[in-house]
Parts: C-alpha cells; structure tokens; sequence
C-alpha cells in the first residue's frame, strides 16, 4: 500500500468514511461524471486518491465500467457522485456483495442527488434502470429513474436477488406512462428495503391496475420473507383500480412480506390542480402462497380503504382490513371543532 496518499489525509479519510457506512475490506471505486465537471478537478481527485498497490481507490466515468471492475464477493464500494444524472443502459448486477452508494451526503427518502437514468429514448432492452439478481447486495442515496420510451422499458428497479439492502432510494418510472409499469418489480428473497420512495407524484399514469409496487415473479424467481420498512409508496394516476401495492399471480411469492410503519399515497393533486382517480383500495392480492403483513402503524391516505378484504393481507391495526365499517388504517381528516 506503499503508493496510497496517506500522507496527505485525504485518501484514508474517504476509506474511513466509506467504511463508517458499509464496513468493507474491498476496493473503493469512486465515479465521477468528467462531462458536468471541470476536468482539472477530475484529475486533482485522483492525484489526492492516488491508488494504493491493489487499486484500493480507483477512478472511472460511468456506473457500468466502475461495475464492470468491482469483484464479486469482495464487498466492493462504488460511490457515485452527485454532480448530475448518470446516464446508462440497464446494469444487471449479477455480481454478489457489490455496494452502490450515491454521494450526496444521504439520509433522504427523495430528492436525493446522485441520479442513475436511462436515456430519454427507446431500448427496448432496457426494461430496468437496474436489475439486481446477485447476492447480498446494496444500495444507498440514490435516485433510480427509468425514462426509457419503449413500453418494453417498464421498471426503474427489478429485484431478483437474495439478501438485498436498500436505503434512502428513490424508484420511479417517468415514461411510458400508458403502459403497465412498476417503480419496484419485486422478486427478491430475504430482502430488507428501508427509508425509501417507491413510486412519485411527478407524472400521472393511465394504465389500469398498475402499481408502484408490484410484486411478482420474474424469470422463475420468487419474492418471499422481506422487509419493506419507513417507506413512502406513491402512486399518481387518472385510475380508480390502480392501488400502491398489488400482487397479479396466485403464486406470486412465498411466506410474507412484512410492511413496517409504511404510507400508501395516492396522490389526488400530484401536479398541483389536476385531480388524480379516487384510489378504491390501496393494497390489493390474489396471492395464496404467502401473506402480506402490515403494522399497525401502516396508513393509507386518499384511498376508500386500505386493502381489500382478503385472507392473504393481515393488518394489525384494523379487525377486518377491506370491510366497508372498518377503513382499515386509512388516514381521515380530523374535525377538532
């Protein structure tokens, strides 16, 4: 490690840094988009973050070839810079043990600043901005856009992996807006998503029973026991039977999936004036191979209800989630005259 610029602090302190967030003995690799920069500074970054003897800090302008150089199983670092949208054809990370980071400083359910898109034009292949079927991998602060045209392009994340973590993420599908479309295609097992938003207020969608969450299977591979956690479920559409979170498929996933203090939010005035549909139900099943399991500190807010009334969706806040006597969680306005 004899090359690495201890001496001047800077590259041990991004190390230190980066460990503080994902406790990691792999490579660091930094990306940094040289086109909306000045490129002096690029260069003065990896002059400061001089790489050690094992590359320990290494430089790259996309998220697909700093991929393309991270080591499986080796609890890699990518960190993403935050200077604009990172632009790219869909990345299947197949790698195991791969961590993205955007660095913007994090914490933020939306908003946040490092942006991975696809372009605004139509590739058909490009049905993700990410599609995740590896192991144990994870994501954190950053803002996963799909804008791709075709209406094959239909996900802005698609999970079939196992032991995924995502954290202050934002998911969203901004085009193709008449065509069946989810934020999250979720597939993954044993996965734990956390302080995220999934789905968004920003376009209205006109496709019947879409869902920013959809969970289903995808090439053969089942969601079962995971977590969803603090996140915000959006859905902005002209639709009445367009809920945030629906299942299409008797044996769409295994065991449960566990919501944990999650909002459901139809958004009726997204853009400000225009009134989106009255949301009938916000959680809809035709699951019965598993159960979706809601807190009591789940909610819905502008909806009829909260969920149907299924067999296959327990909530633990209301006795009968979908009857007409019983809201089920939906959030009211208060009279406190």
């Amino acid at each position: 490690m004899s090359n690495f610029n201890y001496n001047a602090g800077y590259g041990k302190g991004l190390v230190d840094f980066v460990r503080t967030i994902v406790p990691t003995l792999g490579n660091i690799l930094v990306v940094m988009n040289v086109a909306n920069i000045d490129e002096s500074n690029y260069h003065h970054n990896q002059e400061i973050f001089v790489p050690d003897a094992d590359s320990l800090v290494r430089f790259y302008t996309t998220v697909a070839t700093a991929y393309a150089a991270a080591e499986s199983n080796n609890n890699d670092v990518i960190l993403i810079d935050a200077n604009s949208s990172h632009s790219n054809a869909m990345i299947t990370v197949s790698k195991n043990r791969i961590h993205f980071i955007g660095m913007d400083g994090g914490g933020r359910k939306n908003s946040q600043g490092a942006k991975l898109v696809t372009p605004v034009a139509s590739v058909a292949a490009s049905v993700a901005v990410i599609k995740n079927t590896g192991t144990r991998n994870s994501y954190r602060n950053l803002k996963i856009i799909q804008n791709g045209a075709s209406s094959s392009q239909t996900s802005a994340f698609i999970d079939t992996g196992e032991g995924t973590y995502m954290e202050n993420c934002g998911l969203e599908v901004n085009a193709s807006l008449s065509t069946v479309t989810q934020a999250l295609w979720f597939a993954g097992d044993t996965c734990h998503y956390k302080d995220c938003q999934i789905g968004n207020s920003t376009v209205t969608h006109t496709a019947q029973t879409q869902a920013p969450l959809t969970i289903k299977k995808y090439s053969g591979a089942y969601a079962r026991y995971s977590y969803f956690e603090n996140c915000s479920i959006v859905q902005y559409t002209s639709q009445t039977n367009a809920p945030c979170i629906q299942t299409t498929e008797t044996d769409g996933f295994i065991g449960w999936i566990h919501f944990k203090n999650c909002s459901l939010i139809s958004a009726k005035k997204g853009d400000g004036g225009t009134a989106g549909g009255a949301m009938a139900v916000a959680a809809v099943t035709v699951t019965t191979s598993g159960y979706l399991l809601f807190d009591n500190r789940c909610t819905c807010y502008n909806s009829a209800l909260f969920s149907e009334n299924d067999a296959y969706i327990i909530h633990a806040g209301a006795a009968a989630a979908g009857s007409s006597d019983d809201l089920g969680g939906v959030a009211t306005p208060m009279n406190n005259s």
